[in-house]
């Protein structure tokens, strides 16, 4: 893979990519029409402490004079830096999509994908709407918040180990604006006396929650629970990379009530 660090240009802006999203381009070279549709899929993992997306990459070359279309596809990982995805479909070989935010708003970013197959160029950014029958229902979706209250960061949550859901019960009225009761915290796994881990999320005003993995201990005899992970850096909306030193990678919660 090449290196994502040097793709995307230090000032390119925030903007409303989410979860699931599609770039296309197409391009007419020696009288054949080739085109690209790329296809970025989030779930919450992280690499190297950047978000890890899944791109699956179609190729179409056409011959106007004969009717004929040759696919090639390919699925593979791709990393977003610096307001850039770039990845890898083997057998296709590298995608990137370059201010993919930009396109969304009438810019003019690139999507290059060197494959002689393929098409390059300004590519068409399309998100899937959150009524679209293709779109996964988003994990942070409210639920009925259920199991035993406990305390977070000065906001009640609920914590069961049963669904091994975190949901807030009450948040603090700084939240309100982007949380509401029943939003969902931590989504994983949770052992009384063992180990928690799973997925977190960080939330901010006007954007997307950002998930990020974290880990940690359960104990029912303690009344604590803390979770860590490499924690969400955002520009404006968009998450930029993770860091130890961001003020989500430790999560603390204090339980309310001795049986």
């Amino acid at each position: 893979m090449i290196a994502l660090a040097a793709l995307g240009p230090s000032g390119a802006r925030a903007g409303p990519i989410q979860d699931r999203w599609t770039a296309e381009a197409t391009q007419v070279r020696g009288g054949i029409s080739y085109r690209t549709l790329a296809n970025f899929t989030y779930e919450g993992r992280v690499q190297n402490g950047r978000a890890l997306w899944q791109v699956h990459v179609r190729c179409e070359a056409r011959d106007p004079a004969t009717g004929k279309v040759t696919v090639l596809t390919g699925s593979g990982d791709a990393m977003l830096a610096q307001g850039a995805f770039g990845g890898n479909a083997p057998p296709v070989g590298d995608i990137d999509v370059v201010e993919a935010d930009n396109d969304m708003q009438n810019g003019t970013g690139r999507l290059d994908a060197p494959n002689p197959a393929c098409a390059s160029g300004i590519p068409v950014i399309r998100q899937y709407g959150v009524n679209a029958p293709t779109r996964k229902p988003s994990p942070t979706a409210t639920v009925e918040p259920t199991g035993r209250p406990w305390m977070h960061n000065g906001s009640m949550v609920m914590v069961d180990p049963s669904t091994g859901i975190i949901a807030y019960l009450e948040p603090k009225a700084s939240l309100r604006p982007s949380i509401q009761p029943g939003t969902v915290l931590f989504r994983g796994t949770l052992k009384p006396g063992g180990r928690a881990s799973g997925t977190a999320y960080a939330f901010k005003e006007g954007c997307p929650p950002a998930p990020y993995t974290v880990r940690g201990r359960y104990s029912d005899r303690d009344f604590r629970l803390t979770l860590r992970g490499a924690g969400p850096v955002r520009r404006g909306c968009e998450v930029v990379g993770y860091s130890e030193r961001s003020p989500h990678a430790a999560l603390s919660f204090s339980y309310l009530l001795d049986d």
